[in-house]
């Protein structure tokens, strides 16, 4: 259980500032967590939220060298008189990608290795293993291999592993951003039960806050500055400072604003870009998709959604001809994609990978942006650099590693790199993940001027608000197979099937059905 200590509040920020040499992420912060508490820390991407967890729990300034000012006290001690690794059990985190926390292969093995790591008696440690599992609904995954679990079982196994350390505070960073709907809304209400039960503070940081807002009782939101620009309940600062909101690029939660009505699209070109014939693909023996068909013109709107650990990616990426497929083909613009020469294949298609890391091959975010271009002789490369740097709002971290910038950040880059020209096709895998509202509606902005210019879209993605505003087509996948391939709003009446995909319908689809109700 939680250890209290009584009239002393569980965390406290006296003009707690940290950064690099000039450079302050966090600046001047003033606010008390109290014990129980459940709170959001809102903010747009790069305003140092997750920075402000890794100075909670003691990660930094310990793990990086950089610079801190003022004090940040847990139960009244300042965190740099914690012994080492003291600090990390009583704030425990869970990160947005569980697998990075990871350590074992096996779920059981994962969590002795914390208790280990506590030297917990081997003889309490099956009891305790049991328990969290019971805890988390993870009793029938004991003997699994993380590998094979689902996104929503994996984060829920990080979690378990945190649970082990018994915190006063649990952060929670961006847990549920690569869960399918459905996962999301179920690993926070299992945060919500945990909270109930341990009577430990929660401290969620997520920019699309919906399916926490019942539990939330008080949001901090952070400035693009850095520094705390409001804190208040969820009413006095959603309903109270919409303007500042706004101006900081936060998402306001449904709850809160209008649902969207679809975009009135133009119709999309008559020529077929690209089709998918009876395509299959398994990865050591494991059937990953099984007789896919699906097929897009130029100019089209398309997602493909499903269930976590339904082969989404790994069909986007056969499309694109990053994996061969065991059988089946894939047809673009009219051939074989296989008879594509490679150079000409990848000037005409384009491809944003899931985590944006894994597209980074230079030093700068100037030097990442000009790769492309500088490789096929673009005469004028540094102007396009410039403009890319402008739109994508990345001129101050033109000098900056790819992979120092924040989540949002690296994903407005990953973009970026794939407008060297007006590809015939785009692929993208998640491509809203981790972005705040403005970064959204920007990235949207540009997609949609790609449309407008005949370039088919195909996006990955949980997002159903997303799929009913800007998408003319989706493809649902359960276990591997086309289930639903059509529009969206015939989709939001397939009842059954939608929840057989672990699918939620729209905001603005759930809210009609309330006045119908109602009425």
């Amino acid at each position: 259980m939680c250890v209290k200590h009584l009239n002393t509040p569980l965390v406290e920020a006296e003009k707690f500032s940290f950064g690099y040499e000039e450079d302050m992420l966090l600046k001047d912060l003033q606010f008390a967590l109290e014990k129980e508490e459940f709170i959001l820390v809102a903010g747009a991407s790069g305003s140092g939220k997750s920075t402000l967890a890794l100075c909670l729990n003691g990660l930094y300034p310990e793990a990086v060298e950089g610079t801190k000012k003022g004090a940040v006290r847990i139960h009244g001690r300042k965190t740099e008189d914690y012994e080492k690794g003291e600090l990390s059990q009583r704030i425990g985190v869970v990160f947005q990608d569980p697998e990075s926390q990871f350590c074992m292969m096996k779920v059981e093995d994962e969590l002795a290795f914390v208790l280990e790591n506590q030297k917990v008696p081997s003889e309490e440690m099956e009891q305790k293993i049991d328990r969290v599992l019971l805890e988390t609904g993870l009793s029938e995954q004991k003997h699994r291999l993380i590998h094979e679990l689902s996104g929503g079982q994996k984060q829920k196994i990080a979690l378990a592993s945190v649970l082990l350390m018994e915190p006063d505070l649990l952060i929670l960073d961006e847990p549920t951003a690569n869960l399918d709907p459905v996962s999301s809304l179920e690993f926070a209400e299992l945060a919500a039960a945990v909270q109930r039960e341990r009577r430990c503070a929660v401290m969620v940081i997520e920019h699309q806050p919906d399916d926490w807002m019942p539990f939330i009782k008080r949001v901090l939101l952070l400035g693009k500055d850095g520094r705390m620009k409001a804190d208040g309940s969820p009413d006095q600062i959603y309903l109270q400072q919409k303007d500042l909101l706004i101006q900081e690029g936060v998402y306001l939660p449904q709850t809160f604003r209008r649902p969207e009505s679809p975009l009135l699209l133009p119709e999309s070109r008559e020529e077929e870009i690209i089709r998918v014939e009876n395509l299959s693909y398994s990865r050591k023996d494991r059937t990953i998709l099984t007789d896919v068909n699906f097929s897009m013109r130029a100019g089209e709107f398309a997602a493909v959604t499903g269930e976590n650990g339904t082969g989404k990616s790994t069909l986007l990426q056969l499309m694109a001809r990053l994996l061969e497929p065991e059988s089946g083909k894939v047809l673009f613009a009219g051939k074989n994609i296989n008879d594509w020469e490679e150079g000409e294949l990848r000037k005409r298609s384009g491809y944003v990978f899931q985590n944006p890391e894994h597209q980074f091959i230079t030093d700068t975010v100037f030097e990442e942006l000009a790769f492309g271009p500088e490789l096929n002789g673009k005469r004028d490369a540094e102007a396009h650099v410039h403009r890319l740097l402008k739109t994508f709002h990345l001129t101050e971290q033109r000098e900056a590693s790819p992979f120092s910038l924040s989540g949002g950040q690296k994903r407005r880059l990953s973009v970026a790199t794939m407008l060297e020209e007006t590809p015939d096709i785009l692929f993208f895998d998640e491509p809203t993940f981790g972005q705040d509202a403005r970064t959204t509606e920007e990235l949207m902005k540009i997609v949609l001027e790609l449309r407008r210019k005949g370039t088919a879209i195909v996006f990955v993605t949980h997002d159903m608000d997303l799929v009913d505003k800007y998408c003319e087509k989706v493809l649902v996948l359960t276990e591997g197979t086309a289930v639903f391939n059509g529009k969206p709003e015939t989709l939001w009446t397939e009842d059954e099937l939608l929840a057989r995909a672990r699918l939620r319908l729209p905001h603005r689809i759930r809210e009609r059905e309330v006045y119908r109700v109602v009425d």
